[in-house]
């Protein structure tokens, strides 16, 4: 496939004029308003890097649970995948305006407080950087193997590349749960360090994998609707509807949890987190707009059974989600740096620059492989999902040239066959 198939002359120039407007923006703003330039590249960065890092977790959830629905949109978030180590180079470039979002930084501060001398070893600039850089090497090196054995399995159509992605997957998901909360807590819960919350890193998980799975929605309708995935029909889309509409309702649980926990102990280092996101000017209105955008909204939109399989009305609701985590980041950003509730230009600037690039290498990293994993076994299963009731297309080996396709059941008993006794 061509780049011009993917995305037409006319938004190939857009996404380069929104990447020059970001470019501007982003200088600008560092010589003219540093203090608002530093805390909207983090908020950006982490947004655009928590879409990829939903995609990784969502292929590799769809391979621990064998699931074979996703296969053919799969490409979607793999190719979303490929902007983690962008995303990577924008959160390091954190370390350059350290001074100016985290006040633990600051030697004088430290020495004033006795919370924050208890925290000095484990909030410390060395090992605060050594640890983001660790966590992001881990990120990027399972996606790439993950990919690697995607791409190598349509080359040769071998089963051993289900179960390798199947054993990375598993090790995957364990070292990210550490590794996302412990960056949960320094990236973000860092900014007011006196402020702690035990489950502030599921909070920020559920948003990330809701956002993720959202962005995955929304790129696979746009792909669908130039053509490029003719293969994904209304079930596929249901099941992508559900997921948005269950783990939009699971970000508002634990949205809930974190918010009556504070407010019923009434501690004062934990209460100060919701005060300047309440009583400071302006912040209320977006308090509440954020409960709006990141449940109650898609939640109504989603629930009825048609709207799950209506494209417009679906990426309608994947397109508030999106809006939405970006503004739960905005309310977790601002208001720890005391910073106006009212949108900067510079906030603008980054967002069409950081989006751009998200859509430029995720073009790149798409067109890199086929748009269909063409030999994965359960292609077959994914291909054949319909409505209840609907008769399943036949498939025979010659749908896809070259392989002959096995069956659900065949290819439990070849996996049985091929993998340890032990496994």
């Amino acid at each position: 496939m061509s780049r011009k198939s993917l995305f037409s002359e006319f938004g190939q120039k857009a996404l380069a004029g929104l990447l020059l407007v970001g470019a501007i923006g982003a200088l600008a703003g560092l010589f003219f308003n540093p203090q608002r330039f530093w805390p909207s590249l983090l908020q950006n960065s982490f947004f655009f890097l928590s879409l990829a890092l939903g995609a990784l977790v969502f292929v590799a959830i769809q391979f621990l649970a064998n699931a074979g629905w996703s296969v053919a949109l799969r490409r979607v978030p793999e190719a979303m995948m490929g902007y983690l180590p962008v995303g990577a180079i924008a959160m390091l470039a954190v370390f350059f305006g350290r001074h100016t979002l985290y006040e633990w930084t600051h030697p004088e501060v430290v020495r004033a407080s006795h919370v924050l001398q208890a925290k000095a070893a484990y909030l410390n600039t060395p090992f605060f950087f050594a640890r983001m850089a660790v966590f992001l090497l881990l990120w990027v090196v399972f996606m790439r193997l993950l990919r690697r054995e995607s791409r190598a399995q349509d080359a040769d159509g071998a089963l051993e590349h289900t179960w390798r992605s199947r054993k990375y997957s598993a090790i995957f998901i364990m070292l990210f749960a550490i590794t996302f909360s412990l960056a949960s807590f320094d990236w973000l819960m860092s900014l007011e360090p006196e402020f702690y919350s035990t489950i502030f890193a599921f909070y920020c998980f559920s948003g990330l994998f809701v956002s993720g799975i959202a962005a995955i929605t929304l790129l696979a309708l746009f792909l669908r609707g130039r053509g490029l995935l003719p293969q994904v029909n209304e079930e596929h889309l249901s099941n992508l509807g559900k997921l948005v509409l269950s783990f939009s309702t699971f970000w508002a649980y634990i949205w809930l949890s974190q918010y009556l926990l504070i407010y019923y102990t009434n501690f004062p280092e934990e209460t100060g987190y919701y005060l300047r996101r309440t009583d400071a000017p302006g912040w209320w209105a977006l308090f509440i707009l954020n409960l709006l955008l990141n449940w109650a909204i898609p939640f109504v939109m989603l629930l009825p059974r048609i709207a799950k399989r209506g494209v417009g009305w679906l990426a309608a609701a994947c397109v508030i989600v999106l809006a939405g985590h970006w503004l739960d980041l905005y309310t977790m950003v601002m208001p720890a740096l005391d910073l106006s509730a009212t949108l900067n230009w510079v906030d603008v600037a980054m967002f069409c620059g950081f989006g751009a690039l998200f859509l430029i290498v995720f073009r790149r990293s798409l067109e890199q492989s086929s748009f269909v994993p063409a030999r994965d076994p359960y292609l077959e299963e994914s291909l054949s999902l319909q409505p209840l009731g609907a008769p399943a297309p036949a498939m025979t080996g010659a749908a896809i040239p070259g392989r002959r396709w096995l069956t659900f059941v065949r290819l439990r008993e070849r996996l049985r066959e091929t993998l340890p006794e032990n496994y």
